[in-house]
């Protein structure tokens, strides 16, 4: 029974990736969109993940007593998640899309060198946040996390200008310097695939925004592929080489531990979903016959995040760390080690009755809202480049902690868009942001002769009928 469970989750990935893909090819939602990011998020940790897992007959450390039940039932879960995400998704904004797409603001070109100097703002503006303004009680964490956030918005906005004038040499360093000091200030005290992930897919959200999306589906989906297949080496390299203790270590000794990664090794692990799957499944087990649900945990966890448990010792825990710490404790592993508990497994945790309804309904409409910003301003990096800087979290959010990475992907979203908005009003009185103007390095033009005309957004999403349908 469980084999024919797994089929039909790869069954599942399938159709999830057929419907992206033509609603990408119409395009009625864009192929890099935040809720594609999640989705991919979802196949990986949830559908696919824990399909190979059980074909391949992988034992996991949580692993359900009776599998051939318990995936039936998680396998319906996750039917009724997407269909109501989607559904959410789908018709949330309708009664204020067609108001707004009456009132586009007409596009807009900025001076890629003002561009560019903002790019590298915003690395000093993340390092105040993650070594300065840490230190502030309560709010400290909060910027902390938004300091990853902009890292990937600089990434981004280098990104951005460098990809409008690809070859350009002068852009081509300054992007990259801006990229390898994000990537780099990561690493301090900081081991996590998240932030570096938040960069990477940046980049790719960055060029998508700024010149791909007016070239096709299909060349999107080849140059995509390039960057997505180095991302996930990193990603393996990375995952193969964590190891307990790595916040007491400065980024060159985390850096230092690639050196003996396995990319076989994280590769693997990434593509069975860190058992997430099962992990879920096992929750699906044991709640409520021995363990009673948790009612609205991550709710409550979203909301007391902020709060220091010194202040408050007894606030909500986090799944992934009170599952393998207080339930079915693991040898041999770091003291810090925490687990995916999977977004299913969230649901059931946190009495399914309610949150499997709830949490795909509200995700649906979050992402909407996020998508449909860079739809109604399009041209805007200071608002396309926000709704991307936590790319990385809202990949993991299937995997879990859905509360925590939910939490800190709003703040780097809203945090960040906050701040590029008070930078776009200081420079915009400097001058260096006219919305129709020569570059000081000049146009190297090497993407063909009409480019100069496609910079001032002509692409297919620009007519006036693909507004209101979108």
């Amino acid at each position: 029974m469980e084999v024919v469970a797994a089929l039909i989750m790869i069954l599942l990935a399938a159709l999830i990736v057929l419907y992206v893909g033509v609603q990408a090819v119409r395009g009625t939602v864009d192929i890099l969109s935040t809720r594609n990011m999640f989705l991919i998020g979802l196949i990986v940790f949830q559908i696919t993940g824990p399909a190979v897992q059980i074909l391949v007959d992988a034992q996991a450390h949580f692993q359900p007593s009776n599998l051939p039940e318990t995936s039936m039932i998680y396998t319906m879960m996750l039917f009724i998640f997407v269909g109501l995400f989607l559904l959410s998704y789908n018709k949330s904004t309708r009664a204020i899309d067609g108001l707004i797409s009456k009132h586009q603001p007409s596009p807009r070109r900025y001076s890629s060198t003002g561009l560019m100097i903002i790019a590298f703002t915003t690395v000093p503006v993340g390092i105040a946040c993650q070594f300065v303004l840490v230190y502030i009680p309560v709010l400290g964490p909060g910027f902390r996390m938004l300091g990853f956030g902009m890292y990937a918005v600089g990434s981004g906005l280098a990104s951005w200008v460098w990809f409008k004038h690809f070859f350009n040499p002068v852009y081509f360093v300054l992007a990259c310097a801006i990229i390898l000091m994000a990537m780099g200030l990561t690493f301090y005290e900081n081991f996590g695939r998240r932030p570096l992930l938040g960069i990477v897919a940046g980049i790719g959200w960055a060029a998508y925004y700024s010149h791909w999306r007016s070239l096709g589906f299909g060349a999107v989906i080849k140059r995509g592929i390039v960057v997505a297949g180095a991302g996930f080496f990193l990603l393996a390299l990375v995952t193969s080489s964590r190891e307990g203790g790595f916040r007491d270590r400065s980024a060159l000794e985390n850096v230092s531990t690639l050196k003996d990664a396995s990319f076989s090794s994280g590769a693997i692990d990434l593509l069975t979903g860190q058992e997430a799957g099962m992990n879920s499944m096992w929750l699906i087990e044991v709640r409520p016959n021995l363990r009673d649900y948790d009612t609205l945990h991550t709710v409550y966890s979203v909301l007391t995040f902020p709060i220091p448990r010194a202040i408050w010792p007894d606030k909500p825990t986090a799944l992934a760390i009170s599952m393998p710490r207080d339930e079915l404790r693991i040898s041999g592993k770091a003291k810090d080690w925490n687990i995916g508990p999977g977004i299913i497994g969230h649901i059931e945790n946190d009495n399914p009755w309610i949150a499997l309804w709830l949490y795909p309904l509200f995700l649906g409409f979050y992402f909407r809202v996020l998508d449909r910003i860079v739809v109604w301003f399009p041209d805007n990096p200071f608002a396309v480049l926000p709704m991307g800087a936590a790319l990385g979290q809202i990949i993991a959010m299937p995997r879990g902690e859905l509360g925590s990475f939910f939490f800190i992907a709003t703040i780097n979203i809203f945090g960040s868009f906050a701040i590029m908005f008070v930078f776009s009003l200081v420079f915009k009185q400097f001058g260096l942001m006219p919305q129709v103007g020569e570059d000081e390095f000049g146009y190297d033009d090497d993407y063909g002769s009409d480019y100069l005309e496609d910079e001032v957004y002509t692409d297919q999403y620009a007519s006036d009928s693909s507004w209101e349908t979108r």
